[in-house]
């Protein structure tokens, strides 16, 4: 028995021996590579066969792109015979597939491969075989149902969090397959290795709106139109800078309109910061906008952010349980800031005008000034979308992240009349315009509540007030209505949600009266002249106003604990409306404090001279923030990595980059806008106090801060030209 075993033992080792050397042997002969395993590799194999067996002869035209299914066949068969060969350029096609997942069960679920390299994969030889990347679609439901869970104590992730369900794969398959070819070959060669699991008949995994060759480049008419329109505004900056100097050196007068261009002219208007006296600025306001302003960019990153591919994508589970993300899950309130800026300066500005004017309102040109000033910006940045947008990058994530244009191609005359945040809601063509609408809207509405607050003082504010509380009670009942939750990231209607509570303004109006209401006080009661409080109740407000603004951002952060049950309906519904109140209050008491000397450091810091001029580019930044870091997102071809730090790192050049283009496009179209409509319109002039006049309103201006001259009164549509989250003036930049 002992000599059986021992034969069967020196049998079995010889034919080990025997098999390794036959192995070794087929490697070295050249029929074979490290490729040859691959799933790539043996797709060419496969496909192959399957393409002589299907004996398909079609020609398929998808929108402007001619697909021939027989020649596909022809050139896979050559690929595959030129891999076999160890041709370079026949490798490069299998070489730049995606491989198997890499930390698929932390939420990894793309390979996206080497785009670049497929684009430009071209054979040698005279019979020409061009690549073509295609993302396509794998369904893994059931392949990851079948996955045995851990246990939940040992879940490291403890937040909301779904199975994945699509495992996106890059493919590079000649160009003259289409989609469907490469979809029905995918799927017979998905089958062949792994079976039906992954390869559900009724499940598109290629698409041709994911596929992509290197096609030449033929222009729109769109196109041509843009390219024109930006050079001639570069001519005309050039132009008029050259005969600004021309005429500086010459000492000869300059013609408005000629310099309306000039970089010369326009640049030092918004570098420029005086440091002046003067009761109707109110300083601390620049730097609470160019906070806002940081914190909204800031926000959108992270927005755009977890929408990369991270090897490590569920980490945003439970970095949504830590303190820090409350920031950005709270971020929007850095909106009510904007707001409540916005009704007060827009009340300021218009009894201004109105004490100018003895209480008159020439309505027609605010509206009309209002529209001059916002759109150019906000149409440049439409045409860009439109036209040149879709030349700014390539890629798989483009695929994903580079769909701008396509909610641009029928919303975006309701982005030119402010009314898209009601008209298309679910596709505003520049997302974050939804406020330039609100704001707008609120506008137009503006003399409803000035003129009568004007007229009959604190007497308008009882309707004001009921107003106000209406549009609170709008919001509760909406999110009891709707089931909405506490917080967005765990609400499954979250388009929904923004639809009915975030982007309507009937819903914004109460953080927009409370400023209404508060300039009304601050110009009637406070103007000029410092309210004198004593320390202790200085410090009781500030106390108040900070710990109410910690309240708001980080009060429900117990709720989203994993131990901690999940907030009743009736919990949101009161914090929703509430919050943005009780923000828009602890703003009023900074503003207030700030401009009765009783802000000290802090007043001090919102009223640096550094803040002043970066104001003046906040109006562009907030129109052009959302492309650049879209298209510095779509354009990624490589996997990333999900960590504060990372985050933090993109939003730095997102805000580099967003600032460069808002300083050119301030200086091309936002100033020269400002520069001829005073050209042609003219200011009219300030009337001259009588000396009685004088005596009782003569400037004391708060000794806390410096502010910037404001030379004669502005006509209130410039004011509020001014007061958006994203505006700049010429003359007063602290009203943006």
């Amino acid at each position: 028995m002992k000599d059986l075993y021992s034969v069967l033992a020196v049998a079995l080792l010889i034919a080990t021996v025997s098999a390794q050397n036959s192995t070794s042997n087929y490697l070295l002969t050249g029929h074979s590579s490290p490729l040859t395993s691959s799933f790539a590799h043996q797709f060419f194999n496969l496909a192959s066969q399957y393409g002589q067996q299907a004996n398909t002869q079609e020609v398929r035209v998808y929108q402007d792109r001619a697909y021939d299914d027989e020649l596909c066949d022809r050139d896979i068969n050559f690929i595959r015979d030129s891999i076999n060969n160890l041709e370079e350029w026949a490798l490069e096609f299998p070489d730049t597939w995606g491989r198997l997942p890499i930390g698929l069960f932390w939420g990894h679920t793309i390979s996206m491969g080497q785009y670049e390299e497929c684009v430009a994969a071209t054979s040698t030889h005279s019979y020409e075989v061009r690549g073509q990347y295609c993302l396509a679609r794998l369904d893994i439901k059931e392949f990851y149902q079948s996955v045995k869970k851990r246990g939940e104590e040992f879940s490291r992730i403890s937040y909301k969090q779904t199975d994945p369900e699509i495992f996106e794969l890059g493919i590079c398959v000649p160009k003259s397959c289409s989609p469907q070819k490469a979809n029905d070959l995918l799927k017979s060669v998905i089958t062949t290795y792994y079976g039906t699991s992954l390869a559900d008949p009724n499940f598109e995994m290629v698409t041709e709106a994911r596929c992509k060759y290197d096609a030449p480049i033929e222009l729109r008419g769109i196109d041509i139109f843009a390219i024109v329109f930006f050079s001639l505004i570069i001519f005309f900056m050039v132009a008029s800078s050259v005969y600004d100097y021309i005429q500086t050196r010459n000492g000869a007068p300059k013609k408005p309109l000629l310099v309306a261009f000039s970089v010369l002219t326009n640049a030092p208007k918004i570098f420029t910061v005086k440091k002046v006296n003067n009761p109707n600025v109110i300083h601390c306001l620049n730097g609470l906008r160019c906070f806002s302003m940081m914190w909204v960019v800031f926000g959108h990153g992270y927005m755009t952010f977890y929408d990369l591919p991270h090897i490590n994508k569920n980490a945003f589970y439970t970095w949504v349980e830590t303190p820090y993300s409350m920031l950005v899950q709270n971020g929007s309130l850095c909106v009510d800031t904007f707001f409540f800026m916005s009704g007060l300066l827009m009340c300021w500005g218009a009894f201004r005008e109105m004490e100018r004017t003895k209480g008159k309102l020439n309505i027609p040109m605010m509206y009309f000034h209002r529209y001059i000033r916002l759109t150019p910006v906000v149409a440049v940045v439409v045409l860009y979308i439109m036209s040149l947008y879709k030349y700014s990058g390539a890629g798989p994530m483009w695929f994903k992240l580079g769909t701008q244009d396509q909610r641009c191609a029928d919303t975006w005359w309701a982005t030119l009349i402010y009314v898209q945040n009601y008209a298309f809601p679910y596709s505003i063509c520049i997302s974050q315009s939804w406020y330039l609408a609100v704001d707008t809207q609120l506008y137009f509405l503006s003399p409803l509540f000035l003129i009568p607050l004007w007229k009959w003082g604190k007497k308008a504010l009882i309707p004001i007030v009921i107003i106000l509380i209406l549009c609170l009670g709008g919001t509760f009942a909406t999110f009891m209505l709707n089931d909405f939750t506490l917080f967005r990231v765990q609400d499954d209607q979250v388009d929904l949600r923004q639809r009915l509570t975030y982007y309507p303004t009937h819903t914004r109006i109460p953080t927009w009266l409370i400023g209404v209401i508060f300039g009304y006080f601050l110009f009637t009661r406070n103007r000029g002249r410092q309210i004198p409080m004593t320390k202790p109740l200085v410090l009781t407000g500030w106390f108040v106003a900070f710990g109410t603004m910690l309240a708001c951002m980080w009060g429900p952060y117990w709720r989203i604990l994993p131990d901690t049950p999940d907030s009743p309906l009736i919990e949101g519904a009161f914090f929703e409306p509430l919050s943005r109140t009780a923000w828009a209050l602890s703003i009023g008491w900074i503003v207030w404090a700030c401009y009765n000397g009783h802000g000290g450091l802090v007043n001090d810091f919102l009223s640096w001279g550094f803040f002043t001029g970066f104001s003046r580019l906040c109006y562009c930044m907030y129109v052009i923030h959302r492309i650049v870091q879209l298209v510095n997102a779509a354009r990624l071809q490589t996997d990333t990595h999900f960590s504060n730090y990372d985050a933090i790192l993109r939003w730095w050049h997102d805000f580099g980059i967003t600032l460069t283009a808002s300083i050119f496009a301030t200086l091309a179209f936002e100033a020269p806008i400002l520069g001829i409509e005073k050209a042609i319109f003219g200011k009219p002039a300030p009337k001259k106090p009588t000396p009685g006049e004088l005596a009782k309103t003569a400037p004391v201006a708060p000794t806390s801060a410096p502010v910037d001259p404001a030379p004669e009164p502005k006509p209130v549509e410039e004011v509020k030209a001014e007061i958006t989250p994203t505006s700049s003036s010429e003359e007063n930049p602290s009203k943006a």
